[in-house]
């Protein structure tokens, strides 16, 4: 008998080598459970230590279906942001690629039980402004949401770390986000769903649940504030987060190394 197709096996190829995929490999996993044993799978293959989570949102028409608003994905690359030039956010050529500006939050600790917005500086020891780079080998990754998206680690590609922010007012800062000067978002954190800290409390349910694991040290990108904008290579992004600023130029992914 012919082996069962194996979509890690497609995915790894893709993302060590930087090469788009025609489509999502078969078989696309069918439920929340099997899509975050193809995203350990990917994320252990790929051999490379977890610097941190990503939240992204699960389309509205499943929420009640699934009983979940929120998708996570490990995040395997960190890189700083140099205030005078624009960063790199690597993205799969002919892939899917999109830019999302966040609130980074970085853990000091693993919440032992619910957090919420009078507790969360508890577990965080440090705030940031910055983008999460979102792309995937699979050009058709979004028509397989949330499913799709979770097995490709989340369709993270890296997250760039900006400015600080002061964190009595970082949920509440006006943030607008521009491709190449034209304005494509705009929007606050704390209107994202619950908010960045009912994106960490999503992850620390996650972890107490054995999902997956949280570690003191790692970068929580707490959700897309102003939308997920697509962006194709040469073109550049920029977001104000209040006073601060970032900038990044989406260049071609010519494959991971742990």
């Amino acid at each position: 008998m012919p082996d069962t197709p194996d979509p890690v096996a497609a995915l790894l190829a893709a993302r060590l080598s930087g090469q788009a995929l025609p489509a999502f490999p078969a078989p696309v996993p069918a439920t929340l459970a099997e899509a975050y044993t193809v995203q350990r799978r990917l994320a252990a293959a790929l051999g490379a230590p977890v610097l941190g989570w990503k939240v992204g949102r699960i389309p509205p028409a499943l929420v009640e279906t699934l009983g979940a608003e929120r998708v996570a994905g490990p995040v395997l690359r960190v890189a700083e942001l140099d205030g005078d030039r624009p960063g790199e956010a690597l993205i799969f050529r002919d892939g899917a690629g999109a830019i999302e500006s966040e609130v980074m939050l970085r853990l000091c600790a693993v919440p032992d039980g619910r957090v919420t917005a009078d507790d969360g500086a508890r577990w965080v020891d440090e705030i940031r402004a910055g983008f999460e780079v979102a792309s995937s080998p699979a050009p058709d990754v979004h028509n397989h949401a949330p499913y799709g998206i979770i097995a490709d680690i989340g369709i993270n590609n890296g997250l760039l770390l900006g400015p600080r922010l002061d964190p009595a007012d970082f949920a509440t800062l006006g943030v607008e986000t521009r491709i190449d000067g034209v304005a494509v978002g705009s929007g606050r954190a704390i209107d994202v769903l619950d908010g960045p800290w009912g994106a960490l409390d999503f992850l620390a349910d996650l972890h107490r649940r054995g999902v997956i694991e949280l570690k003191p040290g790692q970068w929580i990108s707490a959700g897309a504030i102003t939308g997920v904008h697509p962006i194709a290579i040469g073109q550049t992004a920029t977001a104000r987060f209040g006073a601060a600023a970032i900038a990044c130029t989406a260049a071609a992914e010519t494959g991971f190394h742990a």
